[in-house]
């Protein structure tokens, strides 16, 4: 049986970035002075990092891929208990949504600082997109089921990491430890890159015009610039420990009003194409630790993601009409 377990993330490796935190080699700083080559093609409306093609598929996605796959296997071998319906954009949600920084993971998913969409705002306002298409609740009991766990444990030994070990050839899903470094690595080091970004005096600069152009929106406790959003007044979400709580399941009209400026703002001041420069800048170049951890990558993560999307669509059963 297979069974989605999200691991916790590991400081497998020295991470630096310029200006953020240094770590000590011999007694002297490890300069950030390696230059690395972009991965990806710069694409502002996507978001598109340097290092963005080192990180695996979301781990929920993977899973359910794998079982997916190796239905037909474990069915020849007397299991004939197909997973359950979700959807790829359900389990990536559902992903991004556990793997934040909030959540103190120091690799936390690229979706944590990518910026509020126009899209997503006039839809979700700050909500974020639905993760119900993971179908949480008929994943845990199909994994869990009795009568499914009798099963396995009756089958002979290695018969089902067979079936596994087959789908993961076929999906491209197998992750070597320095690949699995690398994609943590990769994470990291964009998370830093995007806080730092925020103090470049352009980025700074544009987010005063920012704060400007949202005082209509009637916020009493706007913050200085959009990372703050939304505020505590707005009864959106709260911190409770390392989890970020929504207030209700779905966005009100003013939230996604607010929502819709906080966009509109962000544009207009010139601050979205400010941070998205300054965070880019700071990708093109890591230190001697970390390029050699990233050279031990794989960049075809983007390819194997896709792949996931396919075979969850061509395979999955179908969702519910009202799932997003």
């Amino acid at each position: 049986m297979q069974i989605t377990n999200r691991v916790a993330k590991t400081g497998t490796a020295v991470v630096v970035l310029a200006g953020l935190a240094t770590a000590v080699v011999h007694g002297l700083p490890e300069r950030a002075d390696v230059a690395v080559a972009p991965t990806v093609e710069q694409d502002s409306t996507a978001w598109a990092m340097p290092l963005d093609a080192f990180v695996a598929p979301a781990s929920s996605k993977t899973t359910y891929a794998e079982d997916l796959v190796a239905q037909p296997c474990l069915r020849k071998a007397g299991i004939d208990d197909p997973a359950p319906w979700a959807t790829a954009a359900g389990l990536q949600a559902d992903d991004d949504a556990a793997d934040t920084a909030a959540r103190a993971n120091p690799s936390p998913a690229l979706a944590t600082t990518r910026p509020l969409t126009a899209a997503l705002a006039e839809t979700r306002g700050y909500h974020g997109p639905s993760a119900a298409g993971a179908n949480q609740e008929g994943l845990r009991q199909w994994g869990y089921d009795p009568d499914r766990q009798a099963a396995f444990a009756a089958l002979p030994d290695d018969v089902a990491a067979r079936c596994w070990k087959a789908a993961r050839k076929t999906l491209g899903t197998t992750l070597r430890g320095t690949e699995q470094t690398a994609s943590e690595l990769a994470q990291r080091l964009t998370y830093l890159a995007a806080l730092d970004a925020r103090q470049d005096d352009p980025v700074r600069t544009a987010a005063a015009g920012w704060r400007t152009c949202m005082a209509p929106s009637g916020v009493p406790d706007l913050p200085a610039g959009p990372e703050g959003m939304p505020t505590p007044s707005m009864h959106v979400s709260a911190r409770d420990g390392d989890q970020v709580v929504l207030f209700s399941d779905d966005p009100g009209r003013a939230e996604v009003a607010v929502a819709g400026r906080d966009v509109a703002c962000q544009e207009s001041s010139g601050y979205r194409s400010a941070l998205y420069a300054a965070e880019w800048e700071r990708l093109l170049h890591v230190t001697a630790t970390d390029a050699a951890a990233l050279r031990k990558g794989s960049t075809r993560q983007p390819q194997v993601d896709a792949r996931l999307d396919r075979v969850i669509a061509r395979l999955a059963p179908a969702a519910p009409a009202d799932v997003d």
